[in-house]
């Protein structure tokens, strides 16, 4: 694939070694401004092992990644995160004592100018900003569809719903390019819909770049403009979903034969 200047997110020949064994070699992806793009593969295809790169977690062991032209292979997650990388995670990782409202103003503490002194203090740029952080992740909340649950202990919301705090907690961040890890694992059909719609909502509204990792074939089919398959840590395939469903190399490495369906 052609890496042009419109490139949102660019990973190039990206390589990440443990021990012997090679996760993921020359593993290359260019992803334009308010794409929808697909990360799919058998498990242990190598899919989170990028994930884990592009979001600080992993340092490659080969290739670089950029944003916006800018090299941040290596930098810590919170260093990424600030420029504009938010993920969710395929295992729900929610503050579960918290309330949904404390769980999204988690995310904007990433962004904080106020000082620990303007704090405690309670001085005018911390209470502006308090306000400014309520406000915001009330309206994310109304985004996402949990405007009415604002104040339940996020463990007690259904297991779509607390999918659907995460992605509005990462949003909250403030990203460029959302990274999804598998975000219809465990969701019934009704969900794994209003889900679909959901994330291409939230790519129009705002304004985002968005990879998703996900074995569910209908949300990927149905959403996303580009896929990119792994097998074994290699991509062995891209293109658009129409292209990958006819592609036998995917059929055979992901499904073992038959057809990928879209419905």
């Amino acid at each position: 694939m052609s890496k042009n200047n419109d490139s949102v997110l660019v990973c190039e020949n990206i390589g990440m070694q443990f021990g012997g064994l090679a996760a993921v070699r020359n593993f290359d992806i260019s992803i334009p401004n308010r794409a929808l793009y697909g990360l799919i593969g058998p498990n242990g295809a190598g899919k989170t092992t990028v994930f884990n790169i592009i979001s600080g977690v992993l340092s490659p062991t080969a290739g670089r990644v950029k944003l916006f032209g800018e090299d941040i292979t290596g930098l810590t997650p919170d260093e990424i995160a600030k420029r504009g990388v938010a993920r969710t995670f395929q295992n729900i990782r929610l503050f579960r004592d918290l309330t949904v409202l404390d769980n999204v103003l988690v995310g904007h503490h990433l962004r904080r100018k106020a000082t620990l002194g303007e704090a405690l203090l309670a001085l005018p740029r911390y209470r502006k900003e308090e306000s400014g952080m309520m406000h915001t992740s009330r309206e994310l909340l109304e985004a996402v569809g949990l405007k009415d649950v604002a104040h339940y202990r996020a463990s007690a919301l259904p297991y779509g719903q607390q999918r659907r705090l995460e992605i509005a907690r990462a949003l909250a961040t403030k990203p460029k390019v959302l990274l999804l890890d598998e975000p219809a694992a465990g969701m019934n059909p009704a969900e794994t819909e209003q889900l679909m719609q959901l994330i291409l909502d939230i790519r129009d509204r705002f304004n985002l770049s968005i990879l998703l990792i996900e074995h569910e074939m209908k949300v990927v089919m149905n959403i996303c403009e580009h896929i990119t398959v792994l097998d074994h840590g290699e991509i062995i395939a891209e293109g658009t979903p129409s292209e990958i469903q006819s592609n036998e190399r995917v059929i055979k490495a992901y499904l073992g034969g038959g057809t990928i369906a879209r419905h």
